[in-house]
C-alpha cells in the first residue's frame, strides 16, 4: 500500500532548515512570447483594477500598526524555523509586540486549536490554519469579523489576488483571516530530461507541446517508448489528482449536502487510469523519499504538477547540502493545462482575544508589508505572497531562483492567480482529498476500475459523513 503524509504537513517538514536565500536579477522581467506578454497585460489591468478599488474601500483604511504594544500567542503547524524567521521580521516592524509562538504538529495542532477555541481557555491570540482547516472555522464565530471598522482589512484583501480574496470570507462576505500567500499551481520540469526526451527546455515551447490532458497522455507514451520505460513524463498519478482536483469548479459536498458530480469524479478517474495504462507516469509515489530523490540524484521523471511552494518545499530539501551551485539551472516551471491552486496558510484572530489591536498587527504585517512580503518572504524564502503591490515589485526587480536560472517565473505565478476560480472550501476538504487519494491508490494499483473508485470514494465520505446524499 502507498503511504503518504498530508502534502503540505510533509513538505513544511522537509523544509525545516533548509530555507535558503533566493537571487534576484537587476533586468526587468520578459515574456518568451506574445501570449506571456499579453497574459501580463491582462494581471497588470486587473491589478490595477483592483487597487483602486481597495482605495474605495471601507473601514480604518491606512491603520499605523507599526506602534502597536502587548503580547500575543501565535499557535501553529507551520515549521519552528520559519516561525522563528516570521517573528524576526515582525520584531524589525513592530518592535512593542512580544510573540510566543507555540508549534505543534498537525493532528495535534487541530485537536488542541479547536478544544482551545471553544472553551476559551489558553487560547491563542493568532492562528494559522491551513486552507482546508480555515474553511471549517470560517463560517463561525470563532474567528474575528476583519471587515468591521476596527480594522483596515477589507483595503487589504482587495488588494490581494482575488482568489485569495474570496477564500478569506465568510458566507456573509466578511473576512475572518488573511493569508500570506498565493499558491497558483502548473508543472514543474527537469530541464535537462525535457531537453532530452522532449527536445526543448522553454517553457512557453513546453506549454504548448502539453496544452491539455491528450496531448500529455500522447507525449507520455512517446517518452516511455524513448526510454525504455526507464522515464515517465509525470511522477506520479497524484499529479493528475493534484491538478484535477484543484480546479474542479464546485464545493465537494454543495449547500444541500448533496456530493459532487459523477461526472467529474469519472472524468478524474478514467484520466488517471489511462495515464496508468500507457506508462506515462513513473509511479514514483508522490511524498514518498524515493520522489524525492527523483527532484535530483535520480532521473525517473520530467514533470510534477504542484503549486508555487513546490520549489522551496519540495524540489530544493532535494538536493544535498553543498550541491546547490551544481544544481543551478536544473528546474522549469510551465502553465498546466488549466489555472490552479493548491494550498496556502491563513492568519485568523480568536474573537475572544484580549489583545486583538496587537494581533492585528502581526495579521497586517505578516500579510500585507511590502518591504517585508518582497525582502523577506520572496527574498529570503522564496514564498510567493498573495498581496498584489509586492508582487509587481518581485516581478518589476526581477525575481528568480538558482535552480531555475534566469527564469523569472513570478510572471508565470502572476498570470496563473489572476486567472484562477477560487473552488468553495468546506468542513469536507481534507477528508474529500484523503478518500479520493485512497481510491487512487486503489486505481494504480489494479484494485479497483474507475467506475468502483468513483462509488468507493461516494460510500467513504458518506460513512464518515452521514448527511452527505449521492444521487
Amino acid at each position: 500500500m502507498r503511504k503518504r503524509p498530508l502534502a503540505l504537513l510533509t513538505a513544511a517538514a522537509l523544509a525545516a532548515g533548509t530555507l535558503a536565500g533566493c537571487g534576484s536579477s537587476a533586468s526587468a522581467p520578459t515574456g518568451a512570447a506574445q501570449k506571456a506578454e499579453a497574459s501580463g497585460k491582462e494581471s497588470s489591468q486587473a491589478a490595477e483594477g483592483k487597487t483602486e478599488a481597495a482605495g474605495q474601500a471601507g473601514g480604518a483604511a491606512g491603520v499605523d500598526v507599526s506602534g502597536a504594544t502587548g503580547e500575543i500567542n501565535v499557535w501553529t503547524n507551520l515549521s519552528q524555523s520559519e516561525m522563528n524567521f516570521y517573528v524576526e521580521e515582525f520584531n524589525k516592524r513592530v518592535p512593542g509586540v512580544k510573540v510566543t509562538v507555540t508549534v505543534m504538529p498537525g493532528n495535534e495542532y487541530r485537536t488542541k486549536l479547536q478544544n482551545a477555541f471553544r472553551t476559551g481557555t489558553n487560547a491563542p491570540d493568532v492562528a494559522t490554519f491551513e486552507i482546508s482547516d480555515f474553511g471549517m472555522y470560517k463560517n463561525t464565530d470563532l474567528l474575528e469579523n476583519l471587515s468591521t471598522e476596527s480594522y483596515d482589512a477589507e483595503a487589504l484583501s482587495k488588494d490581494m489576488i482575488p482568489y485569495v480574496d474570496e477564500l478569506s470570507r465568510d458566507n456573509s462576505g466578511n473576512l475572518r483571516g488573511l493569508s500570506y500567500q498565493a499558491t497558483p499551481g502548473g508543472f514543474w520540469y527537469k530541464k535537462a530530461l525535457a531537453r532530452e526526451y522532449l527536445g526543448t527546455d522553454d517553457p512557453e515551447e513546453l506549454h504548448e507541446m502539453l496544452k491539455d490532458w491528450d496531448s500529455i497522455i500522447e507525449v507520455g507514451k512517446q517518452v516511455n517508448e524513448k526510454s525504455g520505460g526507464k522515464i515517465g513524463l509525470l511522477d506520479d498519478i497524484e499529479t493528475v489528482e493534484q491538478i484535477y482536483c484543484s480546479y474542479k469548479g464546485a464545493p465537494w459536498v454543495d449547500e444541500n449536502n448533496h456530493i459532487i458530480s459523477d461526472d467529474f469524479l469519472m472524468e478524474q478517474l478514467n484520466l488517471m487510469q489511462r495515464v496508468v495504462d500507457n506508462n506515462v507516469d513513473a509511479r514514483a509515489d508522490q511524498w514518498s523519499a524515493g520522489w524525492t530523490s527523483g527532484m535530483y540524484s535520480q532521473d525517473m521523471f520530467i514533470l510534477i504538477g504542484l503549486p508555487s511552494w513546490a520549489l522551496n518545499f519540495c524540489i530544493k530539501p532535494g538536493i544535498p547540502e553543498g550541491e546547490m551551485e551544481k544544481a543551478a539551472d536544473t528546474w522549469g516551471y510551465m502553465e498546466a493545462p488549466a489555472p490552479y491552486q493548491n494550498g496556502g496558510t491563513w492568519y485568523g484572530i480568536y474573537s475572544g482575544s484580549k489583545n486583538k489591536e496587537a494581533a492585528y498587527a502581526w495579521v497586517k504585517t505578516m500579510t500585507a508589508d511590502k518591504d517585508y512580503l518582497v525582502n523577506g518572504l520572496a527574498g529570503q524564502l522564496g514564498d510567493f505572497p498573495a498581496y498584489i503591490p509586492a508582487i509587481e515589485q518581485c516581478i518589476e526587480e526581477g525575481h528568480t531562483d538558482i535552480v531555475t536560472g534566469d527564469q523569472q517565473y513570478f510572471q508565470s505565478f502572476y498570470d496563473t492567480a489572476m486567472n484562477v476560480k477560487a473552488d468553495p472550501m468546506t468542513k469536507y476538504d481534507r477528508q474529500a482529498w484523503t478518500s479520493m487519494t485512497a481510491q487512487m491508490d486503489l486505481l494504480a494499483g489494479g484494485g479497483a476500475t474507475p467506475e468502483e473508485a468513483c462509488q468507493g470514494f461516494k460510500e467513504d465520505m458518506q460513512r464518515i459523513y452521514p448527511e452527505i446524499v449521492i444521487d
